[in-house]
Parts: structure tokens; sequence; C-alpha cells
């Protein structure tokens, strides 16, 4: 078990390129910390530069207390599951597990012991002969898992492993791996550009964008509370709708106006905008904020707005409805599935005016 903390690290490529930007961040002993973000946006590199394939730049990182920065890898005592898995294909799948082991010298009789404990908590046992040909990509990740699983190591570093398999086992092998992060009581970070994943499976979640940190919290204090435009709309899909708005004020009240909308801002939210009263802000709200007004909920602060229905997508749980307002402005809704929509049909869309967001223009911070 261990703890990992990044103080301002940085990598920097021969060519100039900056793929991690001054990266600081603390990662508890047992946590399970999930590292998302878009391709090319310094996850994976941060990963490598704990794993010790990476050299660092610039800064410290440790692990458990103790600078890594020149510690090669095997002396890490860490364990990476790659997103292609790495198995050998000459190899059993005890082979394959045991491998590490045997070449740390470790006595035959503990690796089978280790080998087939670890077998178990995956579901593996019975496929311990079999070579990687034959097992299915489920199947596969499980094996990757389970060797790295034998090492006992301090932490768990995982590249986009589910990435390669079909979306139903997905669900499954998430739930897997949250079970047995649980089970083994050791140090998870997971890299991933699935959103879903992140917020289903990390204590914490960091969202990274062009090698910087934007946010680490709770995936519900994100979700709910996100820092920055670019953190408001990676997490959730359909993503938040955004538009361009000015927020003015109207004798006592302030109203975010945009393109001929006036949209009221709550009483018990008007101190907290009231210095940027006559600035350009970008007005942010979620899909499932707006709703159908024969199925708005009891308790919201409601604002009904006209808008032509577009794009209806029927999920079965949901309707995912794009729709146009009077101003041409385009937004999208996660409606009740009971509501009868058609294609070009006007109706009333319900705003919770309690769950919108605002954002300075310029800098794109949360206001």
């Amino acid at each position: 078990m261990a703890s990992i903390v990044f103080e301002n690290v940085v990598k920097q490529y021969d060519n100039g390129f900056v793929a991690v930007k001054d990266l600081n961040l603390e990662i508890d002993d047992q946590e399970f910390l999930v590292l998302v973000g878009p391709s090319g946006c310094g996850k994976t590199t941060s990963l490598r530069m704990l794993a010790g394939l990476e050299d660092i730049s610039r800064g410290s990182l440790y692990i458990d207390g103790r600078r890594v920065n020149s510690m090669s890898p095997k002396d890490r005592d860490i364990a990476m599951v790659f997103q292609s898995y790495a198995l050998y294909p000459h190899m059993s799948v005890f082979d394959n597990m045991a491998f590490s082991l045997d070449l740390q010298g470790v006595a035959k009789a503990e690796i089978r012991q280790r080998v087939r404990a670890a077998a178990q908590q995956l579901g593996i046992e019975n496929l311990l002969d079999r070579k990687p040909r034959q097992l299915s990509g489920g199947q596969r990740q499980r094996v990757a898992v389970g060797r790295a699983i034998v090492r006992n190591p301090a932490a768990f570093l995982m590249d986009e492993p589910l990435s390669n398999l079909d979306a139903k086992l997905r669900v499954q092998a998430r739930a897997e791996l949250n079970k047995l992060h649980k089970k083994l009581g050791t140090t998870f970070v997971y890299v991933t550009h699935d959103q879903v994943e992140a917020m289903t499976m990390g204590t914490r979640i960091a969202v990274m964008n062009k090698g910087i940190l934007q946010q680490v919290d709770t995936p519900q204090t994100v979700y709910e509370q996100p820092n920055n435009v670019f953190v408001a709309g990676f997490l959730g899909s359909p993503s938040m709708n955004f538009t361009d708005a000015v927020l003015h004020r109207s004798g006592d009240e302030l109203v975010v106006k945009t393109a001929g909308l006036a949209i009221p801002v709550a009483s018990e939210m008007q101190n907290r905008y009231a210095e940027y009263a006559g600035k350009a802000v970008i007005f942010g709200i979620r899909p499932e904020s707006i709703y159908h007004p024969s199925y708005a909920p009891p308790g919201i602060k409601p604002f009904s707005i006209k808008g032509e229905v577009g794009v209806v997508e029927a999920m079965g749980y949901e309707l995912i409805v794009y729709f146009t307002l009077p101003n041409g402005q385009e937004l999208v809704a996660r409606l009740d599935p009971r509501a009868q929509l058609s294609s070009g049909e006007m109706i009333e869309f319900v705003f919770d005016l309690n769950r919108f967001h605002l954002f300075e223009k310029e800098s794109e911070q949360v206001i």
C-alpha cells in the first residue's frame, strides 16, 4: 500500500513539446484515483512517469514518501496493466501470471499458491492451462489483472484496460475492478478517456486537458460543481449546453441575457453574481436540468422557454431531444420517456433556475 505525490512534475520532450505541465497531485493510500481527459491530455504520460517508463523533466515524484525520480521501474513496487494486456502468446495463463515472480526468484510452491489465489479471485482458475489465443477479450483482461495481483504491489497502475472490451463486458469489468479494489485495499491509479468509467469507478477523479490538471475531487462534486467550461463540457453525456450571454441588472434583479432571451437569476444566487453585472459570461445548463412541462418534478425553480423540437432519440429509459430556441440557439435535453414529441413541434421547455452555471467569458472559470 502506498501514497503517491506528484510535486510540480513536468514532462517536456526533446522537440520542446510539453506533455505534462506543473502537475501537483496527491493520491492517498488505498485510494482509487482516475485520471481522465481527452486523447493527448497528458494522463497516460503521467502514469508512465509514475511507472518509471518515462523520465521526469522537472519536479519530484514520491511513492510512500520516497522520491523515485531516478528509481528503476522494478524497484518502485508497482504493477501496471496495459491497454493491450501484453500477454506472452506462447505461454499458458499460469505461466503468464507467474512470469514476474519467477524472475524474482520466488519459490515454486509460493508461485503456485499466489497464482491460484489470484485466479480464484478473478474467476479464471479453470483457464490456467490455456494459451491467450484461446481466451475471450474479457478473459485476457482478467489474466492481465491477475498477473499484477500476484506481485502484491503497493500500487496498481491501469492504462485504459477495458478499452478492448465490448460495451456489455465493460460494464461487468468495471464492477469487478471496483470489487477487487475493495478486496485488496491497495492504491489504484486508473487512466481512461471514458467519462462513464471515471464517474463510476473512482473515489476521486482528476480531469486533465492539454497537460494541465483542471480539477480533482469526488465524481459527484466534479460533475455538479465544475471548475471551468472544459470540465463542465467534458463530463456528462450529452454534454452541458453553453451559450454566450451578458449578466444584466434590471432594477434589483440580475438577468442573464442572450440573443433576445432574458433568464432571471434565482434570488439566492444574486449575491454570488452581483459583481459580474454588465459583464460577458457563458451560461451553461445540463440536459437533465431541462424538462418537459408535463413531467417537471416538484421543488425546481421553473422558467419556461419555447423551442422547436428537432431530433428525438428514444433511449427507452429517457428521450434525448435536440431543440432550437427562437433565437436560433440549439440545445439538448434529457426528458421523461413518457413525453410524446414530434420533429418540428413547438413546445414549452422548462429550465430549472437552481441548476445553471455561469462562467467568466475570458478565463472560462466558474463564477
